[in-house]
């Protein structure tokens, strides 16, 4: 249990980190309108979709999704689930309900404090809102769906989990806005965004499957959002 705590807190601190290494190197940009430099040749709407970005978080949703016709999957969900029941049967915290917000409120900190990001506040507030409806809404579709599959709900919990896609949702929004600039700390999102992943089995609220899906989930999601925004924003600047 102490090994789990080490990694768990070593999770929060390295991100922390990250966002006080970001304040410590941006310039602070007053503008907010100033920052928004793209040209129509710099909008390229296709990148966030290319096969290359895709594959990882696809591959995620493609594990859970051959949860049934697997026998491996579902034997190592049930395995990880038993060791963790007998062995940290009286572990729960509610961390993971605040942490699965974390990557997303960096970034409107990062604006609060008029750091540099891709794109401004008020966009922020569109990219997030989309990310969370494309999110929310393909998540309830897809339990509505497999909730009507025995395999997915034998041990009471429900496939994907919400609190991890919401999770690498707003990691993927962090690691977007900051990748150009500072393209090793943009990932420290993903750190905390398994963090509460794990957490979520801990708690015993979620199966390994439920996670991973999640997980690929909340990053398409956002991939897909950043790409309709550019959509619309390329077919605005042409205009």
């Amino acid at each position: 249990m102490k090994s789990f705590y080490c990694c768990f807190s070593t999770a929060v601190v390295l991100f922390a980190l990250s966002v006080a290494r970001v304040s410590a190197q941006d310039t602070i940009v007053v503008n907010y309108p100033a920052r928004d430099t793209t040209t129509i040749k710099d909008v390229k709407p296709g990148r966030y979709l290319k096969p290359a970005a895709v594959i990882l978080p696809a591959s995620l949703m493609v594990y859970g999704a051959l949860k049934p016709e697997v026998n491996g999957i579902r034997q190592l969900d049930d395995n990880i689930m038993a060791n963790i029941k007998k062995n940290h049967a009286d572990f729960h915290t509610t961390a993971d309900d605040y942490m699965m917000w974390a990557p997303t409120a960096s970034i409107y900190l990062m604006d609060a404090l008029h750091l540099k990001t891709k794109h401004s506040f008020t966009e922020h507030l569109i990219l997030d809102a989309g990310s969370l409806i494309i999110a929310g809404g393909v998540g309830f579709v897809m339990r509505k769906i497999y909730g009507n599959i025995d395999v997915y709900h034998t041990q009471d919990t429900k496939f994907p989990s919400g609190h991890t896609t919401n999770a690498f949702r707003g990691a993927e929004i962090f690691h977007q806005e900051l990748k150009d600039t500072h393209p090793v700390f943009s990932y420290t999102g993903y750190l905390v965004a398994t963090s509460v992943g794990v957490l979520r089995m801990y708690n015993k609220s979620h199966l390994l499957t439920e996670v991973i899906t999640g997980a690929g989930l909340g990053i398409l999601s956002g991939k897909l959002t950043y790409w309709i925004f550019d959509k619309v924003k390329y077919k605005r600047k042409k205009k």
